[in-house]
């Protein structure tokens, strides 16, 4: 049971949750920001999460059978739409890091707001078997969610931050009036929540 318990309640893993929990939070009550205070707060929570996310203790499946999954096809199209009617224009990017560039000689026109699908989901389903409290799923939960950060979503949390970050500090961003007004709110995150854990890359 100690095998068990000791990743799915390892200090990085609750902080790891924390984050979570507060990126998918915030999301999901994208209908009701403003644009700025999406980019924002996004690219403070965004790091965070990488960070976070490379931290997490390794740990290896129990049960044959996956972890139930909680995010529909509605779900995961409210957050996609949600995010692509705030950012409009500015929510397509070119990327290059992609399986298909393999086949294409130019970049590859892609979403914000499918990144940022990609990426709830992924959290999503996890916090929903982390807060059911069973420790053999929780820990094949942690597991499955660690392997798809190495495998997928976590390039998705690099692509969609330099895309964000072309939104917020870009050439056309002078021409957004909203834009202009970047660092006028208060994102909610303080300086010393995205320093919080750099000393604990390594156990004792």
């Amino acid at each position: 049971m100690e095998n068990i318990t000791q990743p799915i309640f390892d200090r990085n893993t609750v902080e790891f949750v924390t984050v979570a929990a507060e990126l998918c939070g915030f999301w999901e009550r994208v209908p009701h920001l403003k644009r700025r205070e999406f980019v924002d707060k996004s690219l403070k929570l965004l790091p965070l999460l990488y960070l976070k996310a490379s931290l997490l203790p390794e740990c290896e499946r129990i049960d044959d059978f996956s972890p139930e999954t909680f995010v529909t096809e509605s779900d995961y199209e409210q957050i996609r739409m949600s995010v692509a009617a705030l950012l409009g224009e500015k929510d397509d990017y070119l990327e290059v890091f992609l399986d298909d560039m393999a086949y294409s000689d130019t970049p590859i026109r892609q979403s914000i707001s499918e990144g940022a699908a990609d990426i709830y989901q992924a959290l999503k389903d996890f916090i929903c078997v982390y807060q059911l409290g069973f420790d053999r799923t929780m820990n094949d939960a942690l597991t499955v969610c660690r392997e798809a950060f190495a495998e997928y979503w976590g390039q998705r949390v690099l692509n969609v931050m330099r895309a964000l970050h072309e939104v917020k500090y870009g050439k056309s961003a002078s021409d957004d009036e909203e834009v202009d007004a970047y660092g006028s709110e208060d994102s909610g995150i303080e300086e010393k929540d995205l320093y919080e854990g750099l000393d604990m890359g390594e156990d004792d």
